[in-house]
């Protein structure tokens, strides 16, 4: 009888802890259980939903792989209530500032580090930044050619192919820093004739398989490639690693008048070769992919990333032929730098007859507009501005002046005059004004 008792006890028990679990296992027995399987269910699409959108732009992750067992620190990633949130944004620009960036903000000058080692360049440069309020520099790690320009000691293959070593970048960045100067590190990403012999399928090539190159002998590398980005962020990181404050990213586009001329080229799209997209979209979902894998990549070295942009970009918002939409792009960047050269605007730009003739007026034009544009986007960069210092006499007689003091001193008035503190300075041979007021 004892042991009967046990038995039906023993029965009882498990009939309890199997009604338990089929109850926790049910959809349908709790009031409201409906509902919270509909919120999971929406979740879930909610989550493919943006997973999918992150498909069509090409964001992906991590250029260079990380180690076994090394966790990813940036990206989209998931939390225990698989609720999505991009782990990347948990550091600002202003986070990343290295110890160098001046109080007053970056007034710069671009520096071509083939005058590095021209002493009587590297006077003067070193002689304005000592004397005026200019406190930064820009040089090429890789120059408009793609020549590395830095001896990184690295033993990638394709980073010792491109390389020319003109200056030990480690020695050269402590020399700037000893004497306060803020050092950022010039890219020149997509136009690239070195590595493309190297790697003629990295580019875009013709019928008879020869490279495809501009009218200036220019080849341009295929953002769609995994292996094209990953080169120039391998040499970003090297550069970030190396002790450069920032690291600047130009010509992250395709060729201009691309949407021209790119259906009679033979190249890959890579992942969006399959995509049900207009031509456009893959190429502006590439662009803006890479500026979003660049920012990521370099947050691992704690350095902010900027990019260089044609001034009409803002005007034209989308220019898919040469895949750059400035909101998406101003949206992945800590900084933009706009080429805003008065010179390089179309007569009766912001209502100016002849834009070079009037640089305050086109930079602080532009600045307003450029202004009102940012303040609408979900993460706005800094602005900070190309402006020249270089006379633009081939835009035709009556179009142009001699660009000296004054006409480099109303550019920065209006930079001040429309409440900024940042800007950039261009002569491609570091020939800069004497005596300006910065």
């Amino acid at each position: 009888m004892k042991n009967k008792k046990l038995i039906i006890s023993f029965l009882m028990a498990f009939a309890l802890i199997f009604t338990a679990c089929s109850k926790n296992d049910s959809k349908v027995t709790e009031p409201g259980e409906n509902k919270k399987s509909e919120e999971k269910i929406e979740k879930e699409d909610d989550s493919k939903n943006k997973d999918d959108q992150a498909d069509n732009k090409g964001l992906v992750n991590e250029a260079v792989d990380k180690e076994i067992g090394v966790p990813y620190e940036v990206g989209v990633t998931p939390d225990d209530y698989n609720m999505d949130y991009d782990t990347s944004r948990l550091h600002s620009l202003k986070d990343k500032k290295s110890k160098y960036y001046p109080k007053d903000g970056v007034k710069g000058l671009y520096f071509n580090t083939y005058s590095i080692n021209n002493p009587e360049v590297y006077d003067k440069i070193m002689d304005m930044l000592e004397n005026t309020r200019l406190n930064s520099i820009v040089v090429d790690i890789k120059d408009d050619w793609g020549n590395v320009t830095m001896d990184f000691e690295t033993d990638d293959p394709d980073i010792e192919y491109a390389s020319i070593d003109i200056i030990n970048p480690k020695d050269f960045i402590k020399e700037m820093h000893d004497k306060g100067i803020y050092v950022i590190g010039r890219v020149t990403t997509f136009k690239d004739s070195i590595i493309t012999e190297k790697h003629p399928d990295w580019g875009f090539t013709l019928d008879d398989g020869t490279l495809w190159k501009n009218g200036h002998g220019e080849a341009f590398m295929n953002p769609f490639l995994r292996d094209v980005q990953d080169y120039d962020i391998k040499i970003a990181k090297l550069a970030a690693e190396a002790g450069f404050d920032e690291i600047q990213f130009d010509y992250v586009r395709f060729a201009e008048g691309f949407e021209t001329f790119g259906d009679t080229l033979d190249y890959s799209r890579g992942e969006f070769e399959d995509k049900n997209m207009e031509e456009g979209d893959k190429r502006v979902a590439a662009i803006t992919g890479f500026v979003q894998r660049a920012r990521e990549e370099l947050q691992d070295d704690g350095v902010p990333i900027s990019i260089d942009v044609f001034g009409y970009a803002l005007q034209v918002e989308r220019a898919d032929g040469i895949g750059q939409d400035f909101g998406e792009m101003s949206n992945q960047t800590d900084v933009i730098s706009s080429m805003i050269y008065p010179s390089h605007w179309g007569f009766n730009s912001f209502d100016i007859e002849k834009p070079d003739l009037e640089p305050y007026e086109l930079v602080k034009r532009y600045l307003e507009a450029e202004q009102e544009y940012l303040s609408k986007l979900d993460h706005p960069p800094l602005s900070r501005p190309w402006i020249q210092d270089f006379t633009a006499s081939w835009i035709g007689e009556g179009n142009w002046m001699e660009y000296d003091k004054d006409e480099v001193e109303a550019q920065i008035q209006a930079i001040y005059d429309s409440g900024q503190e940042e800007f950039l300075i261009w002569n491609a041979s570091s020939e800069y004004t004497q005596g300006v007021e910065y």
